[in-house]
C-alpha cells in the first residue's frame, strides 16, 4: 500500500488539493464552532480548547509512530524555550473561541482582520521591520472597514469585542514570535504544534477546572446525539486544520496558503451573512464589511505580486 507520503509527492494536483482542503476546513471549524456555542447554547470555550488539546496531542503522537510526521521527543529546556509561545496559544485559542460565542461569523471575521494590523505593528517596534506603503494602506483600510462595521452592529456586546480584541493582539504576538522561536528551538511546525499542545494542556485544564468544572454539569444536552456531533467534529477539525496548514506550506509556496487564507475570509464573510439567521442587517454593518473585504482581496493581491516579484529576481540572478 502506498504511504501517504509518497502520495502527497505526487505533484502539483495534490498541492491544490490540499490548499483546497485548508481552506474547507478552515470555513467550516468556524462555523461549527458558532453552532457549538449559539445553536447548542455551550457556553464553556474553555472546555471546547482542552478537548482540541487532548484530540491534537493523541493524534499528533498516532500520526510520528505511524512515521506520517516527523519532530524531536520531548526536551525540557526546548520547552522552556517555547513556553511564552504556548501562552499565547493558549489565549489566542480560548479568547477566538470566547469572542465567537457572542459575536456572528460575517463580523467576527473583519474584526479578526485587525491582527494583520497589530502585527505589522509589533514587526515594526519589535523587529524593525517596516511594511510597504501599498501593503500598509491595505492593512489599515481592513481596520476602517472593521471600525465602521462595529459602529453598525446593532446586537453591540462589550465583552465579545473585549474577547476579540484580546485575540487580535496575542494572535498577532503569536505570529511574530514563530519565526524567532523556531529559529531557536530548530522545531518545524509540527514540532512547535506538539510542544504547544503538551504545555498547553496542564494550564487549559487548570482554567477549566477553576471557571467551568461546575457550571458544564448543568449543561443540559449531553445526552443529545446532534450536540455530540457538532462538538466532535469541532475537535476533530482543530487538529485538522493545524496538519492542512503544515501540508499546505510544507507542499506549496506561502503564496499558496496566503491566497487560500485570503480567500476563505471572503467565503466565510459571505456566508457569515446568511447561515444561523443571528446577523440584525444594517446599512453601516454592510458598508463596513465591504471595506474590510475589498482591503482583504487588496492585500491578497499585493502579496501576490511581492511574490512573483521575488521569484522573478532570482530567475534573472541566476
Amino acid at each position: 500500500m502506498e504511504s501517504l507520503r509518497a502520495f502527497l509527492k505526487r505533484g502539483p494536483l495534490i498541492g491544490g488539493l490540499v490548499a483546497a482542503s485548508y481552506g474547507v476546513v478552515s470555513i467550516a471549524i468556524t462555523f461549527f464552532n458558532r453552532a457549538v456555542f449559539s445553536v447548542w447554547g455551550f457556553k464553556y470555550s474553555v472546555s471546547l480548547t482542552l478537548a482540541q488539546l487532548i484530540f491534537s496531542l493523541v493524534f499528533l503522537v498516532i500520526m510520528k509512530q505511524l512515521k506520517l510526521v516527523s519532530f524531536a521527543d520531548f526536551d525540557l529546556k526546548t520547552a522552556r524555550m517555547v513556553l511564552p509561545l504556548s501562552i499565547c496559544f493558549i489565549f489566542m485559542v480560548i479568547t477566538g473561541l470566547a469572542g465567537l460565542q457572542t459575536i456572528n461569523v460575517a463580523l467576527y471575521s473583519a474584526l479578526r482582520r485587525v491582527t494583520t494590523f497589530v502585527v505589522m505593528v509589533m514587526e515594526w517596534l519589535i523587529l524593525g521591520k517596516e511594511t510597504p506603503k501599498q501593503e500598509a494602506r491595505s492593512i489599515i483600510l481592513m481596520v476602517f472597514g472593521a471600525m465602521v462595521a462595529y459602529y453598525g452592529d446593532l446586537q453591540f456586546d462589550l465583552i465579545g469585542y473585549i474577547h476579540v480584541g484580546i485575540n487580535c493582539v496575542v494572535t498577532a504576538a503569536y505570529l511574530v514570535y514563530i519565526p524567532k522561536k523556531s529559529a531557536e528551538t530548530r522545531l518545524d511546525s509540527m514540532g512547535l504544534i506538539y510542544y504547544n499542545n503538551i504545555l498547553s494542556l496542564p494550564i487549559v485544564a487548570l482554567i477549566f477546572y477553576v471557571y467551568e468544572y461546575e457550571g458544564i454539569q448543568e449543561y443540559p444536552y449531553f445526552k443529545e446525539v446532534g450536540f455530540w456531533a457538532f462538538f466532535i467534529t469541532s475537535v476533530v477539525q482543530a487538529f485538522l486544520l493545524n496538519y492542512l496548514i503544515f501540508l499546505c506550506s510544507t507542499l506549496n509556496s506561502p503564496l499558496t496558503t496566503s491566497v487560500t487564507g485570503g480567500v476563505k475570509n471572503i467565503v466565510q464573510t459571505v456566508l457569515g451573512l446568511i447561515i444561523f439567521g443571528d446577523v440584525d442587517v444594517s446599512l453601516f454593518l454592510l458598508i463596513g464589511l465591504l471595506i474590510s473585504t475589498i482591503a482583504s482581496i487588496w492585500y491578497t493581491y499585493l502579496k501576490y505580486i511581492q511574490v512573483v516579484h521575488a521569484q522573478k529576481k532570482k530567475v534573472i540572478e541566476v
